[in-house]
């Protein structure tokens, strides 16, 4: 029984840090930066990744 919920525990944590990666690459930000954040804390990871704004890439940079 404890083999199965140490696999069960690896599985969620690596869906939550594909998760977080995904809403992060939707949103223009770094996939890879996020997914980072979300090996040492996945769900504040997700929860911020959640809240942030998505960068607009149409505007031009302001001077």
């Amino acid at each position: 029984m404890g083999v199965l919920l140490w696999i069960i525990g690896v599985i969620v944590y690596l869906f939550l840090i594909f998760i977080t990666m995904g809403i992060a690459r939707s949103k223009n930000r770094s996939p890879l930066g996020f997914g980072l954040f979300a090996v040492f804390l996945p769900l504040i990871a997700l929860i911020v990744v959640l809240i942030i704004s998505p960068v607009n890439t149409n505007t031009p940079p302001q001077l």
